[in-house]
């Protein structure tokens, strides 16, 4: 998002001050601020806009199965409404989301790659009294380009949510940092009713996802996406991947001897 100098700034704030406008002129971060994202349901894939949903404290992403990380940031808008249908004065603090700007940082604080967009989409709609209006906006934290050059371990997104108010005004909230944990294996699990009993061997093998045995052993439902999250049964990957046909093909597990 582009910046101002601080001249720029200056002289806008001059202007606004002159006109009587600088309450409206303001880059105020507590307009529009991220509660944080959204904890997703295995089975689940639609998110409520609602600004009590459980909210992740950190996110994993298992770069086996997923190749990027998507997140759904619960944005609140606290711009309250102006609109006024008896004196025709339509309604602007409504705000249309536009995107995020994301830094990717180590945990102590090194960049790991250049600070970078991610387009989003979603509507705000402006505040009812005391109460922040919610809305859901999807933003990938972890780009597919990059997701396989990031270390294994814990990655800080940095991210801010922008966009602009139906009355011309640019917003941007305040920065959330959200920890993901980047693994390789990590969100496969090995259930004992998917156990392939009749295979050879003491070592566990998982029964194939292309089985119908597979379906009906296994309770467990998948998540909405593999690899984001939530753990995922191994019949859910089993007939495509060798790390989800036993932990000993998995790098997250450690064989027994």
């Amino acid at each position: 998002m582009r910046r101002l100098s601080f001249k720029k700034l200056f002289a806008v704030g001059a202007a606004c001050l002159a006109a009587g406008l600088l309450p409206s002129c303001a880059d105020n971060d507590s307009m529009m601020y991220i509660v944080g994202v959204a904890a997703r349901q295995s089975g689940a894939c639609a998110v409520k806009a609602d600004l009590a949903s459980t909210i992740l404290a950190k996110g994993t992403m298992d770069r086996l199965l997923a190749s990027d990380y998507t997140a759904a940031l619960i944005v609140g808008n606290q711009l309250t409404q102006r609109g006024d249908r008896e004196r025709l004065r339509t309604e602007t603090s409504k705000i249309a989301l536009k995107g995020a700007e994301v830094h990717l940082e180590n945990t102590q604080g090194a960049e790991l790659v250049p600070a970078f967009s991610a387009i989003g989409t979603g509507f705000v709609d402006s505040s009812e009294g005391a109460d922040a209006a919610p809305a859901v906006m999807f933003a990938t934290l972890i780009p597919a380009s990059i997701a396989k050059t990031l270390p294994v371990g814990t990655v800080v997104s940095k991210v801010r949510v922008f966009g602009t108010t139906l009355g011309g005004q640019d917003v941007e909230s305040a920065e959330l940092l959200f920890p993901i944990d980047v693994c390789e294996g990590c969100l496969v699990s090995f259930p004992a009713s998917a156990r392939d009993l009749t295979a050879d061997g003491s070592e566990y093998q998982c029964l194939l996802s292309a089985d119908d045995t597979a379906t009906a052993t296994t309770d467990t439902a998948s998540p909405c996406q593999l690899g984001i999250d939530l753990p995922t049964p191994c019949t859910s990957c089993s007939g495509l991947y060798d790390f989800c046909r036993s932990p000993c093909s998995n790098p997250s597990y450690e064989c027994p001897p």
